[in-house]
């Protein structure tokens, strides 16, 4: 009389969800610009080659600037709706279920600003005077960036948006030294590594004051 000996055996397979955060990867390619863009204004003398890639330099560092903070406020949210406590630990279970409720097509067309204005509202928190710092500065980066992204060229003895932009931001930073003088001041005179600069410690300046007025930790690399 033989037996046989059945053997079962039984494998568990899962997929485990991963999400990447990418906003601080945008801040630190400004820096890495904007260091990029000084660098060629040390030299004695720049070739037209030189030029284009200090413009690009410029051109990467506010933009990217400003996608820091755009990512930034977009993932607070999001970090919020998936109820991640590490980044937003010191709000409430309310205030995150507050902020999870907001996040939707609506609030997603919403301007940076404005986002970060509702936020610290959701939270009780104190919002940013729009008439002084870093509010000010921090819109005339936007109008930048703004600018640059859907670029209309405008007549020098008509100039509307461009001379916004000038009125908002000439005196916050140094010219750009490698134009010839009598230069449009949008874009040519405003990007130079002054600008670029400025750029990044403006985003910085401004997401540190909106992480301090929530008590939570700094988002800013």
């Amino acid at each position: 009389m033989s037996t046989a000996r059945l053997t079962a055996s039984a494998s568990l397979t899962g997929t485990a969800r991963v999400k990447h955060s990418f906003y601080r990867q945008h801040l630190l390619a400004a820096r890495h610009f904007a260091g990029l863009a000084g660098q060629i204004e040390l030299k004695a003398s720049v070739i037209e080659a030189e030029r284009s890639e200090h413009r690009a330099y410029v051109t990467g560092a506010v933009v990217f600037s400003v996608a820091f903070l755009e990512a930034s406020i977009n993932e607070f949210y999001l970090e919020a709706v998936d109820g991640d406590r590490t980044p937003l630990s010191s709000l409430t279970d309310q205030q995150i279920g507050i902020l999870a409720e907001l996040w939707g097509d609506v609030i997603d067309r919403y301007s940076i600003l404005k986002k970060c204005q509702i936020a610290l509202a959701a939270c009780s928190a104190l919002r940013f005077d729009e008439g002084a710092e870093p509010f000010q500065g921090t819109d005339g980066l936007v109008r930048i960036r703004n600018a640059l992204i859907h670029y209309r060229p405008e007549w020098d003895d008509e100039l509307l948006g461009h001379k916004k932009i000038r009125d908002r931001v000439e005196k916050r930073f140094n010219p750009n030294p490698l134009v010839p003088s009598g230069s449009l001041w949008f874009p040519h005179v405003c990007l130079g590594a002054g600008c670029a600069m400025w750029s990044v410690d403006q985003a910085a300046v401004f997401m540190q004051d909106f992480c301090h007025r929530l008590n939570i930790p700094s988002r800013v690399p």
